[in-house]
């Protein structure tokens, strides 16, 4: 019976597949903090043209008092500042996924070289246990076939002799 194949590198392999798994769950992470800042930035947006809308109609009316302009310009200010905080966020949040997509290919990468070592371990061993199969069936029709000339030579020899 031939022996059964083993991959010397299976504990390294294993933790390759490990870390691979890690690597595609902290990328997938930082995906959703980017989504997250992203529709933040989509509903400050949206609140940021409500305002003006709102702001609009107070100008075509014309009534408007000074605490409310001044209120105005403090609220317009404060949008202006959260726009740039969720924007530099959204940066820096692009440039992580962008990081950690690269260390998860990477990770990939050296999980897939170790699959292709032992699946191209694996194949010379199935050669090598098929040539042993072959070489063993091949012994045995030699034997088979000695015995067989042997056993005609010795019914022809007795047949010779009678």
């Amino acid at each position: 019976m031939a022996k059964k194949f083993q991959f010397r590198l299976e504990q390294v392999l294993s933790l390759k597949k490990q870390l691979e798994d890690l690597r595609v769950r902290e990328l997938a992470l930082a995906k959703g903090k980017l989504l997250e800042v992203e529709e933040a930035l989509q509903v400050h947006h949206q609140a940021d043209s409500e305002f003006l809308e709102m702001y609009g109609e107070f100008e075509k009316t014309g009534s408007f008092t000074s605490d409310q302009v001044s209120s105005y310009v403090e609220y317009r200010e404060w949008l202006l500042r959260r726009e740039k905080e969720l924007k530099i966020r959204e940066k820096e949040w692009a440039a992580e996924v962008e990081k950690r997509r690269q260390v998860a290919v990477k990770a990939s990468r050296e999980k897939r070289l170790l699959e292709n070592l032992r699946d191209k371990k694996e194949a010379e061993h199935e050669k090598e246990v098929s040539s042993e199969e072959q070489k063993f069936l091949d012994e045995i029709s030699s034997i088979a076939f000695i015995r067989s000339e042997r056993a005609k030579g010795a019914v022809s020899g007795a047949l010779a002799n009678n």
